[in-house]
């Protein structure tokens, strides 16, 4: 996600929890700074949702590790796979 939309995602978690503070002093730029590294890492979407079914089932703002969404890593040898037996049956049909 781009820094635009983390910002979104700490400004609506600030908004439904009154003690998640985004302060300009010194620790809340640092408490800033950390999510914005660790948010841009993640898919917006997918936070989000997480973020929204955080908001509607808990009574405390949640912790990064509360709203990480793990991405499936592409597996490349299936789909290497896939096409082999694809070139396989193809060169069936012309043998």
């Amino acid at each position: 996600m781009t820094e635009e939309q983390a910002m979104i995602i700490l400004t609506r978690i600030a908004a439904a929890y009154p003690r998640f503070e985004l302060s300009t002093d010194e620790i809340g730029k640092e408490r800033i700074r950390i999510w914005l590294e660790h948010l841009t890492a993640l898919p917006y979407e997918a936070v989000s949702k997480k973020v929204d079914q955080h908001i509607a089932e808990k009574r405390f703002p949640p912790a990064i590790a509360e709203i990480q969404v793990h991405q499936q890593e592409k597996n490349e040898f299936l789909e290497k796979q896939k096409e082999w037996e694809k070139n396989a049956k193809f060169a069936k049909r012309r043998g």
